[in-house]
């Protein structure tokens, strides 16, 4: 069944697509940027893009709660549960020019969803490397909690053969 445009708010609906669309393009960067920033280990820049991805995760929930409400509305005017409304389900019930703006939209929404998953990825491939290397040099720099003793009481050679460059006693 193809409803007429006058009866449910889809440019809303869209205009709301639209702007998750670009929220997903704004975190997609914010990831690369600060995956960049890390490498460069800029502290200031760090800091700075943190506070702007919670800013853009508030802006997220907001419109997400918007989408909710409007896709309750949609999913009601079409006799469909709120749960159960998928946007190439709703594009079946438009009229044709509606149904390509809104499959347009989900292209897109798949498109920008997927470079952030990959830039996520990318990005936590790349701190859980970090961690690597820096628990390789700190345990290339601190013995494994135990004292560095060269010889014995008696006399006994207890050298190991690959230290730590700091000795550290637990």
């Amino acid at each position: 069944m193809i409803w007429p445009a006058t009866e449910l708010p889809i440019g809303e609906f869209l205009a709301t697509l639209d702007e998750e669309i670009a929220l997903l393009e704004v975190k997609r960067s914010q990831l690369a940027a600060l995956a960049e920033a890390l490498i460069k280990r800029d502290n200031e820049t760090t800091e700075d893009l943190l506070k702007r991805m919670e800013a853009t995760e508030q802006t997220q929930a907001s419109v997400d709660q918007r989408l909710a409400g409007m896709r309750a509305k949609l999913a009601e005017a079409i006799g469909c549960p709120a749960g159960d409304l998928r946007l190439a389900d709703l594009a079946e019930q438009l009229p044709h020019e509606q149904a390509q703006q809104l499959d347009a939209r989900r292209e897109k929404i798949i498109l920008r969803g997927q470079e952030l998953r990959q830039e996520h990825l990318k990005t936590a491939m790349m701190l859980a490397e970090c961690s690597r290397v820096n628990r390789l040099l700190l345990d290339c720099m601190l013995p494994g909690g135990e004292t560095v003793v060269t010889y014995g009481s008696a006399g006994a050679d207890l050298w190991r053969s690959a230290p730590g460059l700091v000795d550290m006693e637990s």
